[in-house]
């Protein structure tokens, strides 16, 4: 069945408790797309509710909290809609894989999916890798039918496409999107608010922090790539939370003599995520080790979540399960 906005508006205009989802520890895009959708959902008369898990971004805190719903029960709403990621774990709530045959949810990302995952019947799935962010599908989703793009949602729309383009530096910026930037800025868009929003200044502790990061990195120059490590105990002595941590591995990436960069995170809480990047120059698809990992992500741009804690043998680290 085709995925259009005329689908998606007749499933809202019936549902009386429609959920929005996203993946935990949300960015720019994923909050983007939320409070886009939230604000599309009530212009047609549905209030609806927003689960978040995980961290927001200090400077995104700045955004309308006032549909959040705290530890949502899934089974208690008559129409899900995720944003910004297909896989249902990654949403931190429990049962969105196990609605009644008769609840639709909706999914709309540009992450590549799981290969071998099949979705029921009752899900109606839009995934377009191509897509520099999922606030530019929802973008074309209305434009395809002319629907009207409120100032607002323009603002959260332009809030999505902006960060998960880097600031339009990476190369996934292609000239059909900066008309579509050109035509979300029509709608009076203060363009200033949203570099504000999406890349909030970083303090003289954090840049420090950061200068200490990059000194220790180790190059591996075998498998061409280069590795920084660092633990929640660090941030937590230096008052820096994990989003202002944010950054570094694109730091990482600029090095010349790397094919691509990796940065693990042990949080402490016997998980350790990974960061990968790499570019249209160095031309590594760090996406297929994410998804080896159990992640995932784009081609130059991915991450993964595994469960243990990292123990510095001092020559190497080992993953260790807990």
């Amino acid at each position: 069945m085709d995925f259009t906005f005329s689908f998606l508006e007749e499933q809202i205009r019936k549902s009386k408790k429609p959920l929005l989802l996203t993946h935990v520890d949300p960015d720019g895009d994923a909050l983007g797309s939320v409070m886009a959708m939230k604000n599309i959902i009530k212009d047609l008369g549905v209030v609806p509710g927003i689960s978040l898990a995980g961290k927001i971004a200090a400077g995104l805190k700045l955004f309308d909290r006032t549909y959040f719903v705290p530890k949502a029960n899934a089974l208690e709403y008559d129409l899900i809609i995720i944003l910004d990621t297909s896989n249902l774990n990654r949403t931190g709530l429990r049962d969105v894989d196990k609605p009644p045959l008769n609840t639709p949810v909706f999914i709309i990302d540009h992450h590549l999916k799981k290969e071998d995952h099949v979705f029921p019947a009752n899900f109606h799935v839009l995934i377009k890798p191509d897509a520099t962010a999922t606030c530019e599908i929802i973008f074309d989703l209305l434009k395809q039918e002319n629907r009207y793009i409120s100032n607002i949602v323009a603002s959260c729309l332009l809030l999505g496409i902006y960060t998960d383009s880097g600031g339009f530096f990476h190369s996934n910026t292609t000239p059909d999107l900066l008309r579509k930037v050109k035509e979300l800025l029509k709608k009076g868009v203060l363009f200033k608010n949203i570099t504000q929003v999406a890349f909030k200044g970083k303090s003289i502790g954090v840049l420090n922090f950061w200068g200490e990061k990059i000194s220790q990195a180790v190059f591996y120059p075998k498998l061409k790539y280069i590795f920084a490590w660092l633990k929640q105990a660090e941030l937590t002595n230096k008052g820096i939370t994990g989003e202002e941590i944010g950054g570094l591995v694109n730091l990482l990436n600029m090095c010349d003599e790397a094919d691509f960069s990796l940065l693990l995170t042990d949080t402490g809480d016997n998980k350790i995520k990974g960061s990968l990047r790499s570019s249209e120059r160095k031309n590594v698809n760090v996406n297929i080790i994410s998804r080896f990992m159990g992640g995932g992500g784009h081609k130059f741009a991915a991450g993964f979540e595994l469960a243990g804690k990292i123990v510095d043998k001092g020559k190497f680290l080992r993953v260790k399960k807990v």
